[in-house]
């Protein structure tokens, strides 16, 4: 997907093989929403998924020179969104994604 601000062009994918989402500006990654992928079960007690899978957003970072755009903001709202259209729920052990999920309460029903 790509991103406009300031006449500047930003691209955010997923890289799932490096298990992260990146934010690249011509052509180099200044950011990432790193992920792991974990099953679970009906005896997972951390979750209340049901047994299938749930993406826990570990790490979120944007390069400092990058900062203060709303990039990472940019960055998490695809991350999420994204993980939520492939059916996924997901967690978080990374502040920035649960300051995020406090400001954006439309993601409550994809939280695992």
């Amino acid at each position: 997907m790509d991103l406009e601000i300031s006449d500047e062009t930003y691209t955010i994918a997923e890289d799932a093989s490096g298990s992260r989402f990146t934010l690249s500006h011509d052509g180099t990654v200044i950011g990432v929403a790193d992920y792991i992928d974990q099953s679970t079960g009906v005896d997972d007690s951390d979750s209340s998924a049901a047994a299938g899978s749930v993406r826990v957003f570990t790490h979120t970072e944007v390069s400092p020179e990058f900062g203060g755009r709303g990039l990472a903001a940019h960055l998490v709202r695809y991350a999420l969104e994204t993980t939520a259209e492939e059916g996924m729920k997901f967690r978080t052990t990374c502040s920035y994604v649960m300051s995020f999920l406090e400001k954006h309460p439309e993601f409550e029903g994809s939280r695992a």
